[in-house]
């Protein structure tokens, strides 16, 4: 078991679902014997974690959050911006808690941290997204419709489920736009309902079925949905590879690279690790093995 001198674990009021205070103290049990001096933080605002990142009062050997995919998102561009080249652990707290479906971790927050004393420290890519940073995914088009359909209250309440029925609202009669992609040195034009630029292997708590997709491959992805409904759904169950997708997949097409800029003849929101804090035009760059993660043994993880 690795163990750390100093370290911070913050946590936000408003994070994902339910009442986060309830297993805090759970949760810190199974940190003490990793940490030796843990000081935990509640952020009562959005923005006050990255402030506090940014501004660098306090050093610790380690960083962990216990929230959803946006405190996490919060978290890293903090890290990032604000030079701190320390592991980090994050604890899933939100709704879909798609990135620590990647680290292996069991989505019960309290399980989750039992699995972080046997942890590996693995370094991760992120994307850099115009002035952001995002971990798992950048993405627009019906993704965002669906996201803000869905009201925080009702969020909380019914979870994943509310985004599903928000889901087969919009499905029903998408909105299409135009654009222009550039991945590398290749250029695509088209008409779509959905683009996602994906580094993590899960995305609204579904994992993306590319067997050669990973994190920590230096590569990003970028799927373009050109149509919605049941047909499209479809394409994202069956497993494929990178050398068959675009052969097996009539709905939606694959491109992978390290550079991607998308143009929409509109200008449209884009949905960032699910925070919707950006607008077309949209350059993304993968920044290889830039995070230190704890990532849990796969063994370990309904054990």
């Amino acid at each position: 078991m690795e163990t750390y001198n100093n370290g911070i674990l913050f946590y936000h009021d408003k994070a994902g679902q339910g009442d986060v205070h309830e297993i805090i103290g759970e949760v810190t049990k199974p940190l003490s014997k990793m940490i030796h001096h843990l000081t935990v933080y509640r952020s009562l605002e959005q923005g006050e974690i990255y402030q506090l990142l940014t501004e660098k009062k306090h050093q610790y050997d380690i960083y962990l959050i216990l929230g959803g995919d946006g405190t996490v998102h919060e978290l890293i561009n903090g890290m990032i911006d604000g030079g701190h080249d320390k592991p980090i652990a994050i604890l899933p707290g939100g709704t879909f808690n798609d990135f620590t479906k990647t680290l292996h971790l069991n989505p019960n927050p309290v399980r989750a941290a039992e699995q972080l004393l046997d942890a590996e420290l693995r370094t991760y890519d992120v994307l850099r997204t115009n002035e952001r940073y995002a971990l798992n995914f950048a993405g627009m088009g019906l993704m965002v419709e669906n996201s803000l359909g869905v009201n925080r209250e009702v969020k909380s309440k019914f979870g994943k489920f509310s985004y599903l029925f928000s889901a087969i609202k919009n499905v029903t009669n998408p909105k299409f736009f135009d654009y222009e992609i550039q991945v590398d040195d290749k250029q695509y034009v088209g008409t779509s309902s959905m683009i996602v630029i994906a580094n993590g292997q899960f995305v609204g708590g579904n994992r993306i079925p590319l067997s050669e997709l990973s994190p920590n491959d230096g590569v990003l992805n970028v799927f373009i949905f050109k149509d919605s409904g049941l047909k499209t759904f479809t394409d994202m169950i069956g497993e494929k590879s990178e050398v068959n997708w675009n052969e097996i997949s009539q709905n939606i097409e694959h491109i992978s690279g390290k550079q991607v800029r998308v143009e929409t003849k509109d200008t449209i929101d884009v949905d960032v690790d699910g925070e919707i804090d950006l607008k077309t035009p949209l350059h993304v760059q993968v920044i290889p093995g830039k995070l230190k993660i704890l990532t849990a043994q796969v063994s370990t993880l309904f054990s």
